[in-house]
């Protein structure tokens, strides 16, 4: 029997093969979407075994609410949806709580913003370890926003704060990472 390349099969045909009990659509959705998944995992978590099992927790649970998935979209976006409940779970088991800020003034910086842009390209390393230097709290809302391109609002209700205080840490998280690409940059 000749191989299908998965490449060739869409999400909806891998689901009905799952559904019908063929174990080559669950082998072939799991190869197409983990490495994403797991690397939305491990920006919040930032621990790679840690990562690891919770992506297999996290397929597990899609692949036993497969019957669910005939009224699905988009499987990669509700595969990443229950990755990031699971991983901010996993973050809350660790006893890290999200906390309001009670200064939230934002000052606006649109001019600094576009410069700190342009001059950010080419520096992505640079970005992702100034990141990774950021409390937890802080690293999993810019991860969230940035990364998993989830608006600030959303965040807000899935870690329990208000939209202005996930805006306000957002904000000053930013100006961290540009300090620290500053400081980066005068010592190389």
């Amino acid at each position: 029997m000749k191989a299908v390349a998965s490449d060739n099969i869409s999400d909806k045909e891998l689901i009905d093969r799952c559904l019908s009990g063929k174990e080559d659509g669950y082998t072939m959705l799991y190869h197409r979407y983990a490495k994403s998944i797991f690397n939305s995992i491990y920006r919040l978590l930032g621990d790679v075994q840690e990562s690891e099992d919770l992506l297999q927790e996290v397929f597990l649970m899609v692949f036993s609410e497969m019957p669910k998935m005939k009224e699905l979209r988009s499987f990669p976006a509700w595969a990443n949806r229950v990755a990031i409940n699971r991983s901010i779970s996993q973050l809350r088991k660790k006893k890290i709580y999200f906390t309001v800020i009670e200064d939230a003034t934002i000052i606006d910086t649109s001019e600094e913003e576009i410069s700190a842009k342009q001059s950010l390209e080419g520096k992505i390393e640079d970005v992702q370890q100034a990141i990774a230097e950021l409390p937890l709290e802080t690293r999993t809302i810019v991860n969230l926003f940035l990364f998993e391109d989830m608006p600030q609002q959303e965040i807000g209700e899935l870690l329990g704060l208000s939209h202005n205080t996930v805006r306000s840490q957002y904000h000053r998280a930013k100006r961290k990472i540009m300090q620290k690409l500053k400081q980066r940059s005068y010592h190389e």
